[in-house]
């Protein structure tokens, strides 16, 4: 499993905007991308500015991904006006319950 995270900071007045963008261009069009699993939106509340992390997950690799992140990208410095740090990540370890209320370990091969 690999990860792409997205780190940015907002004004307090300007989050339900970005959230709106983030829901209403982003996640649509991630959705429809091959090994896309899900993302985690977190905020740290941090003085006048909210930091932001998006942690987008993906089953197979990022490959098909790379040009939708760059237009989540590009979103975010459209309402944001800031320039959002991006990183990817290998998963080592994660954990999950599925529907049966069971917690389902994925431990992922070490990378060589």
């Amino acid at each position: 499993m690999k990860s792409r995270q997205v780190s940015f900071y907002v004004e307090h007045a300007d989050l339900q905007r970005t959230m709106l963008a983030v829901q209403g261009h982003v996640i649509p069009r991630f959705e429809v991308l091959p090994h896309f699993l899900g993302l985690t939106v977190i905020k740290a509340d941090g003085g006048a500015q909210v930091e932001v992390v998006v942690t987008s997950f993906w089953d197979d690799g990022l490959d098909g991904s790379e040009l939708e992140a760059s237009r989540f990208v590009d979103e975010i410095v459209r309402v944001t006006g800031g320039n959002p740090c991006q990183r990817a990540y290998d998963t080592v370890y994660a954990q999950v319950r599925d529907s049966t209320g069971t917690f389902r370990p994925r431990a992922e091969k070490p990378a060589s």
